[in-house]
């Protein structure tokens, strides 16, 4: 269960990310509130499932979910530039993610 609920948390960690950028610097309000209701479930639970993973795994992985969900995000719907290096950095974050759920 404790997987599970960590993948819930990098998915709002990536939600905190994308409606962060859509608050334009926290001046539209309604994403502004969105941030920090995302961002606070992250955290929460991720706090939850360091309760039974190790916090050195469950944060890489947390932190590697964000971080690719949120180039995957920039490139499909906000245009960010797509590269044959770009996808070989993100299949080496993706990559090291699994790694560490099987072999952690």
């Amino acid at each position: 269960m404790a997987w599970i609920i960590l993948v819930i948390a990098g998915v709002f960690e990536v939600a905190f990310v994308v409606t962060m950028k859509l608050s334009e610097g926290f001046r539209n309000k309604k994403y502004t509130a969105l941030t920090v209701l995302s961002g606070g479930l992250s955290f929460f639970l991720l706090s939850v499932a360091l309760r039974d993973l190790p916090v050195g795994t469950g944060y890489a992985i947390w932190t590697g979910i964000g971080a690719a969900g949120s180039v995957l995000i920039g490139m499909f719907f906000f245009n960010e530039k797509r590269s044959a290096l770009k996808l070989l950095f993100l299949t080496f974050i993706i990559a090291g993610v699994a790694g560490l759920k099987f072999f952690g």
